[in-house]
């Protein structure tokens, strides 16, 4: 996210106001500390990005994606129930913001799928293996590697069984080094 983007984001919402040792930074997010909400942009933009990009293949929309994410977090802070679960709670709204990005998405002209890759050099890139599986597999898998969220988080964000994040991140797994070695086994 930019600097402009962060500054516009606290000026607009926030108040300026000294930084406490002892709130958290749920705490102090609901309260307005302007640095709470920088220090918390710093501390998930880079996995935020990922997960986004995951989903939706296209920085311009991430970008929106992430925008209208923080923005949510500044309005709906204190709706945040469990102070513990800021990072799974903030990963739900980055995934849903997607969801709504893609619905939107499907009513435009979607561009033709590339062509899958040729020769071995190729399907070894992880990039392009994790574009070929569904978005799913690549939410299920960005939300445990990349967020490092816990199964019981990702439950949560996906509004799904504990024992179905088991199964859909074994079969992303699966698919997923089926994509990146030749006969599909892992490498000893």
């Amino acid at each position: 996210m930019s600097e402009a983007l962060t500054l516009s984001l606290l000026g607009t919402h926030f108040r300026e106001r000294g930084t406490s040792g002892s709130m958290n930074l749920v705490e102090r997010l609901r309260s307005g500390d302007s640095s709470a909400l920088q220090s918390f942009i710093e501390s998930t933009q880079e996995q935020a990005y990922r997960l986004a990009f995951s989903i939706l293949q296209d920085p311009h929309q991430v970008q929106d994606v992430l925008q209208d994410s923080y923005l949510t977090v500044l309005e709906k802070a204190h709706q945040l129930r469990e102070e513990g679960s800021l990072k799974s709670w903030f990963s739900q709204i980055v995934v849903n913001r997607c969801r709504q990005q893609l619905r939107l998405r499907s009513w435009e002209e979607v561009p033709d799928a590339p062509a899958p890759p040729t020769c071995l050099a190729e399907k070894v890139d992880v990039r392009a293996a994790l574009a070929e599986l569904t978005p799913a597999d690549r939410m299920v898998l960005n939300l445990r590697e990349v967020m490092d969220l816990s199964y019981q988080e990702i439950a949560q964000v996906l509004s799904i069984p504990l024992g179905t994040v088991r199964s859909r991140l074994a079969n992303a797994r699966a698919r997923l080094l089926h994509k990146l070695t030749p006969d599909g086994r892992a490498p000893r």
